[in-house]
This record gives structure tokens, sequence and C-alpha cells, in this order.
């Protein structure tokens, strides 16, 4: 589960653990001594905050630099044909970038990175299953009718 699906359904729980509060219920209250309770829908909203600052974070490492794109653009535009061969033979992609850093000189890391920006390029729009690069042309009755 990633953090961003994490973080909305803490998000969600410290809602109702509010809601359940406003009704006047102390389910979610902890009780450090007779005068002070502690609601923990806080604990949970901050929580939930932590997880999307991660999952934020995350997608932020995981993005190609335009530095990155200038300096290994031409390189990673040469191993294209290969990373999507490795890859569509179901190779792992820690050997699909150690095979690029051997042959083309680019850091895995930046390969690594490459990967993830072309399968969410080619995104949900693949009709093919496959991890990367187009799905098949679509049926085309008509062109089957004409041969």
């Amino acid at each position: 589960m990633t953090p961003y699906r994490i973080g909305w359904i803490a998000a969600i729980a410290a809602a109702a653990m509010i809601i359940v509060e406003l009704a006047g219920h102390d389910w979610f209250l902890i009780p450090f001594s007779d005068s002070f309770r502690f609601p923990l829908w806080i604990l949970v909203a901050v929580y939930a905050g932590l997880q999307f600052w991660v999952w934020r974070l995350t997608q932020q490492k995981l993005t190609l630099t335009d530095d990155e794109v200038a300096r290994w653009g031409d390189k990673l535009e040469q191993a294209t044909p290969k990373i999507l061969r490795m890859y569509s033979q179901h190779q792992p992609v820690k050997e699909i970038a150690a095979e690029v850093e051997s042959s083309h000189g680019i850091p895995p890391d930046v390969t690594l990175r490459y990967i993830i920006a072309l399968a969410k390029y080619s995104g949900p729009s693949r009709s093919d299953g496959g991890p990367i690069g187009p799905g098949p042309p679509p049926d085309d009755s008509s062109s089957q009718e004409a041969s």
C-alpha cells in the first residue's frame, strides 16, 4: 500500500474520530490524568500528514531532473530500444540498469528513474497489458474484410 493511500485512510479515520467526538462520545480520548484527555484524532491526523509528506518526497525523487535529462538524454535515447526489449522480456529492472550502465555508461539510478518515467507516460492507455510501450493496433474489422 502506498503512503498516499495510507494517508487518505488515516485522514478519513481522523475525520471519523472527530465526528464521534463531536457527537459526545469519548471513545477516542486517551486519559493522561483526571483533568487531561488527549484526542487520538490528533495523532492520526499527524500520521496522515506525514504519509502525504513521504509520498510527495518519494514522487519528487522518482522524477528525472532537467539536469539529468540534459546530461543523459542522448544516451538514454540510444538505450531506449535495449531497455524496452529487456523490460518486455521481464528482466528485473536492476539487471536492466546494470546492463545499460555497462553498455552506455548511464548510472543505474538514472536508468531506473527513466524506466519509471517510461511506464508513467505509457500509462493506462496501454491495451496490451504489457508493462511499457504501445499496445497492438486496434482490431479494424473493415481492414480484415478487405483482405
